[in-house]
């Protein structure tokens, strides 16, 4: 049987390839148990210091596979929401990854490929790539998308996008927020290497506890309350390992040893 997803890992990056090239990398059950079962073991091999979320095929997904949803009006009620569960999880795992992510975007991207893509930390994407939220013009709600969608481009544009329903371009997808670069299809993996290599050079205990306070303090009001709970958080960091082996590496004008 072939895998749902491929994983690999090289110099500290992995990748996460969604491979049901035919179905354009739509998601089933199945398939978003084995992202999920994918994106912990990444999270868990201290060897993995960025994830990049691929496709192979023509796109890199097309979201929620129609061929399986379809099934659902003939189960019962808790099974159809074992299924959306599945689906949210899918997205939450790769958002919820401690680490920094990057999807590399080709083809077509709707609803829940979409998901997938906002729940990455960076979105590199293919200049002939087009999007879009379609859910709408098929009955259906993204709804696996909307939190990330939400955080990504607004409340208003979030709302635009899911009722209006088509697809759109890159350029249009850079304009709105969606992607953070647009380059040309052949320069894709050349970009995704550059970005990767450059987050390498950063601390990993920073880059994971950065990911963590960035949701923990989005969800409070600024008050004092959040500056002292920020604070507790910097003088903590300040007397760990990889602070104190930056602070010499610079001082002494080498590359700390994380980065090298």
């Amino acid at each position: 049987m072939t895998a749902l997803v491929k994983t690999a890992v090289a110099a500290g990056i992995a990748t996460l390839t969604l491979n049901r090239p035919k179905e354009m990398n739509a998601f089933d059950g199945d398939t978003a148990r084995s992202i999920i079962e994918a994106v912990e073991a990444f999270a868990a091999d201290d060897g993995v210091r960025v994830m990049v979320l691929a496709a192979e095929g023509r796109s890199f997904s097309a979201g929620g596979d129609f061929n399986w949803v379809l099934t659902w009006p003939g189960l019962d009620a808790i099974t159809r929401r074992v299924g959306a569960d599945l689906m949210m999880g899918a997205v939450q795992a790769v958002y919820d990854f401690p680490k920094p992510s990057i999807a590399r975007v080709h083809g077509v991207a709707v609803g829940g490929g979409v998901g997938l893509m906002l729940a990455c930390d960076f979105a590199i994407a293919a200049s002939s790539a087009r999007f879009g939220l379609t859910s709408a013009r098929n009955g259906l709600l993204a709804g696996i998308a909307i939190p990330v969608l939400i955080q990504a481009v607004g409340p208003r544009v979030a709302r635009q996008l899911l009722m209006h329903g088509g697809l759109f371009d890159s350029a249009t997808a850079l304009r709105l927020g969606l992607v953070d670069q647009v380059v040309a299809a052949d320069e894709l993996d050349h970009a995704i290497a550059t970005l990767a290599g450059e987050l390498k050079l950063s601390a990993p205990s920073v880059q994971t506890l950065v990911k963590s306070l960035i949701t923990a303090v989005d969800a409070v009001p600024h008050d004092a309350e959040a500056a002292g709970f920020l604070g507790e958080h910097v003088a903590v960091q300040c007397t760990t390992d990889e602070a104190i082996e930056g602070m010499k590496a610079f001082l002494d004008k080498r590359k700390p040893r994380w980065a090298v």
